[in-house]
């Protein structure tokens, strides 16, 4: 017979090299028994060099694998075990085999009773079996084992033999406590936020849900996860549209995306769904298929919904208190001027007519009095025009916010000494009295606080419209201030600037203020426009 039948390679793999060089061969197989009828005394010395190095890998496997091997023959109702199940149990100082009684010890009452019967289950019927059992070393320690076993049949065909193999599973069980401890936390905080995950395999069309999203569905476990297009009948039409085109936008692009859907449960209850999804791609960077997640937004919504009925009614609150306020105003500059301007001017006619009634004399001697008391008259009545312009100008009534920008930037002018210029020339709208007087104001605050803080010599106020939205802008070349101290108790003019920003906002405006140390302010306001300007 040939040697090479039986030989196995013994020569040593180089260290040098690399796993990926080193040739694999397999152990020779067992002889059958004809081959071992025809083998001489080398063939033997080589079978007996095979069977030694299999057993000492299969006792390193074992270990290894924390597994060990087992034999029950039926005739005999004896069990015979490996040294290595002696370790897993814990009985690796025992020099006997356990009784029957000891061995129940080393269980739990539940395990052993499942374990026996089904070593006896397997010697009725032969089939074999998988049990996984709880362990009570000797130390108090305990551990997890699978235990199979299948039979061996004599002759005759009867059960003679139940072999099998038991292996420490104490890891695995820890591991898999683990993670359903970790899939419990995850589906509780799920529950908590209302989120729920999913995934899509882009071929198959198949989805997958986890627990919290059959709730946000309103959708009963049994039922199972529903097709695509069962699953588009949650949404109306609108939501359905803007769904289709986020799911082709994240195959398309390969890039997650958001979206808010409106959901209508099979209850007739109307929720609202945040959706994230993302995309995962092969190694081609083809996308074959989408995870994501679902949430629960409509507690936010509805509160969007109340912020924004409330953030309508404080802005018409804004407006109905500017009403109030420049009526007030307008009725305060009016009685001023009704009232007080023509009693000052009798006043005035008055002083004269004395003067003229008097002897020369006498004339002569109050005349200084008397031109004091014109020259104080003439100054209550500028004054008085100053304030009732400051309250409300009559410009601003009966020419409009134009010429009122420009009648206040002359009085301005001539009051501080600083230049201020208007440019109008791209301004053609028509605009609501309530944001003329707004605008007004803005630009009387901006000159006044610039006159106090900004050490300015020119200012440039120019409005302008377009088709979409009013624009007003206010520039000085004055020393400027660290907007980030806008509103600190030291910030000279920081009130002021709030103001502004309040009036501007609270008439549904955007407020922009940039400021530069050494390098002058500018303030912006643009409000949107209904439609085209007339």
């Amino acid at each position: 017979m040939r040697d090479d039948r039986v030989s196995i390679d013994t020569s040593p793999w180089p260290h040098e090299q690399g796993l990926d060089e080193r040739p694999v061969r397999l152990l020779p197989p067992l002889p059958t028994e004809r081959e071992l009828a025809q083998m001489g005394a080398g063939d033997y010395l080589l079978l007996k060099d095979t069977l030694t190095r299999k057993a000492r890998y299969l006792e390193k496997a074992h270990k290894l694998a924390h597994l060990g091997h087992w034999e029950y023959v039926v005739a005999e109702g004896c069990m015979y075990w490996s040294d290595e199940i002696f370790e897993i149990f814990g009985l690796g100082s025992l020099k006997r085999p356990p009784s029957a009684a000891e061995r129940a010890a080393l269980h739990t009452p539940e395990s052993w009773m499942r374990l026996n019967d089904a070593l006896e289950r397997v010697v009725r019927s032969g089939e074999a079996f998988q049990e996984d059992v709880e362990l009570i070393r000797p130390d108090g320690e305990r551990r997890w084992l699978t235990i199979m076993g299948e039979t061996e049949r004599d002759d005759e065909g009867r059960v003679a033999k139940v072999i099998g193999v038991a292996q420490d599973i104490t890891e695995r069980k820890a591991i898999e406590a683990a993670l359903r401890a970790s899939e419990a936390r995850l589906q509780e905080a799920q529950s908590l936020c209302r989120v729920g995950d999913w995934e899509l395999d882009r071929d198959s069309g198949r989805m997958s849900w986890s627990r919290e999203v059959f709730s946000l569905f309103d959708r009963p476990e049994p039922l199972g996860v529903p097709d695509l297009n069962e699953a588009m009948c949650y949404y109306p039409p609108e939501s359905l549209e803007h769904t289709r085109t986020a799911f082709w936008q994240a195959i398309d692009t390969a890039e997650r995306v958001t979206l808010e859907q409106e959901v209508h449960l099979p209850s007739g209850q109307v929720r609202y769904h945040a959706t994230l999804i993302v995309p995962v791609v092969d190694a081609s960077n083809r996308v074959i298929k989408l995870i994501g997640t679902v949430q629960d937004i409509t507690e936010r919504k509805r509160l969007e919904v109340e912020r924004g009925a409330h953030v309508e009614r404080l802005a018409e609150l804004s407006r109905r208190l500017v009403q109030i306020q420049e009526h007030e105003r307008r009725k305060l500059a009016g009685d001023l001027h009704d009232r007080a301007s023509p009693n000052l001017a009798a006043l005035q006619l008055t002083l004269s007519t004395l003067a003229g009634a008097l002897p020369a004399e006498i004339l002569a001697e109050v005349e200084p009095l008397l031109d004091d008391a014109h020259a104080l008259l003439a100054d209550t009545t500028t004054g008085i025009r100053e304030i009732s312009t400051q309250l409300r100008p009559a410009t601003l009534d009966y020419a409009g916010l134009v010429a009122a920008l420009q009648d206040y930037a002359d009085q301005f002018q001539r009051r501080s000494g600083i230049t201020a210029t208007v440019d109008t020339s791209h301004f053609d709208a028509t605009l609501p009295a309530d944001l003329q007087s707004i605008l007004f104001r803005i630009v009387q605050e901006a000159l006044t606080n610039c006159a106090k803080h900004a050490s300015a010599r020119t200012i440039s106020i120019t409005l302008a419209s377009d088709m979409r939205e009013l624009r007003l802008r206010i520039a000085d070349d004055g020393v400027g201030f660290d907007p980030a101290q806008l509103g600190a108790p030291s910030a000279a003019a920081g009130l002021g600037l709030i103001t502004m920003r309040e009036r501007a906002e609270f008439a549904g405006g955007r407020f922009c203020i940039r400021s530069i140390l050494g390098g002058g302010t500018e303030v912006r306001v643009t409000f949107d426009l209904p439609g085209e300007p007339v």
